[in-house]
């Protein structure tokens, strides 16, 4: 491809935004000791098992703490951090004719590398990024005010899909037994179980595109690529309206999201609901809608935290961690799959899969998280990209670029 404008299409190291890659590193912790409950086994585990481990009230109050300040905020942020990171490309090539065959390579080769994710872990999430980031593309020329107006609706969209839901079938299906914490109406949690603790590769290939399937067809009642969508879509109003240069770092902003973020999330863990699956009654529409409030606006409080220590303490040593941690976001992501597949499944790790309690699942996810900081830290030292960002970056250009500093 013949390029006209060759230092519009992405900007160099030297021009990154520190902030934006501290929140990434930041979301990145979140999202490992929310998707190691998966790689681990416990997720699949009959709860009968899990209180056999012998401490099973910490392990509760470790979990309700991850429902209310984890789950569900972190791959927020992530979602947010997308859409900023597309203003910012769009923002620097308004002009470049260019762009938009180069950006659909990108989100083409994102897909990929999803794809290839997903064959090993059914959680990944690129793919879906991935096909989201194609409609961004295609309503790139949205005006400012259109964009956050577009968000709200996409947002609400997945409400008016229950609504339709619950006045079209008089006989919903019944809720699944919650015998684990994941229960699939095709096969008992044993059994699941049963086959990652298999040493037959075909065996453990075979459940986890299970996992996958289901895992997209939840997709649908969830109303996920709509919140992702949405989440796209704040994250570049966010950037475009000048949120990021002064506003994320004032007190107030921050005790507003704050504020609004723990009512909204504890008014939901008292409701109690689901959202993974259709809306049978009002309540459980109510309940979606009330724990998206608390979701986005807990997670822009801790990006507004972020940004106000940031800004009180900026030579921090914990700023250059993360800030590393997520300059190498695709590697980081996809390198925690890996750990967490090699310290957890039989058929190359550890196996430790369905043998410990969440508490001793987070010992070793603060393992793997030490050894990812320690890695990227050390890595910046010598090079300029993060291995797979470096090998995207290549693919996407057509052309070899130096990863040396």
């Amino acid at each position: 491809m013949t390029n006209t404008h060759p230092n519009k299409n992405l900007a160099p190291v030297s021009q990154r935004i520190e902030l934006l890659d501290v929140i990434r590193g930041f979301a990145l912790v979140g999202i490992l000791f929310a998707n190691i409950l998966s790689w681990s086994g416990l997720k699949f585990l009959p709860i009968d098992v899990i209180e056999s481990f012998g401490n099973f009230e910490v392990d509760v109050k470790i979990y309700r703490l991850l429902k209310f300040f984890v789950d569900t905020k972190f791959y927020t942020i992530f979602s947010l951090l997308f859409g900023i990171g597309f203003a910012l490309q769009i923002s620097k090539n308004r002009d470049n004719p260019d762009f938009p065959p180069l950006y659909a390579r990108r989100l083409a080769l994102l897909l990929l590398i999803g794809i290839c994710h997903a064959l090993i872990w059914s959680g990944d999430i690129l793919m879906l990024y991935a096909l989201m980031g194609f409609i961004m593309l295609g309503i790139r020329k949205v005006s400012q005010k259109a964009i956050l107006q577009l968000a709200l609706v996409i947002f609400a969209f997945p409400l008016l899909l229950d609504i339709v839901y619950m006045y079209s079938f008089n006989h919903p299906p019944s809720e699944l037994p919650k015998t684990a914490l994941k229960v699939y109406p095709d096969m008992l949690p044993e059994a699941v179980v049963a086959q990652f603790k298999s040493t037959d590769l075909w065996t453990v290939f075979k459940i986890n595109f299970h996992n996958v399937l289901w895992r997209w067809y939840d997709f649908i009642p969830s109303g996920r690529p709509f919140k992702i969508l949405g989440l796209f879509l704040l994250g570049s109003y966010l950037f475009i309206s000048g949120y990021f240069n002064e506003r994320v770092k004032k007190p107030m902003v921050f005790l507003l999201w704050m504020l609004l973020g723990l009512s909204f999330t504890g008014l939901a863990m008292t409701l109690k609901g689901g959202v993974s699956s259709f809306s049978s009654s009002w309540s459980d529409i109510a309940y979606k809608a009330i724990h998206e409030v608390g979701q986005i606006t807990l997670a822009l409080s801790y990006i507004s935290l972020l940004a106000i220590i940031m800004d009180k303490i900026p030579r921090f040593f914990g700023w250059f961690v993360l800030k590393s941690y997520g300059r190498m976001s695709l590697t980081s992501y996809i390198g925690q799959t890996f750990l967490g597949i090699i310290a957890f499944y039989p058929i190359i790790g550890f196996a430790y899969f369905g043998k410990l309690s969440l508490e001793h699942i987070y010992y070793v996810g603060a393992i793997i998280l030490a050894t990812q900081l320690l890695f990227s830290m050390l890595w910046f030292q010598w090079f300029r990209f993060g291995p797979i960002e470096w090998l995207w970056r290549c693919a996407t250009y057509k052309k070899w670029f130096p990863i040396r500093k």
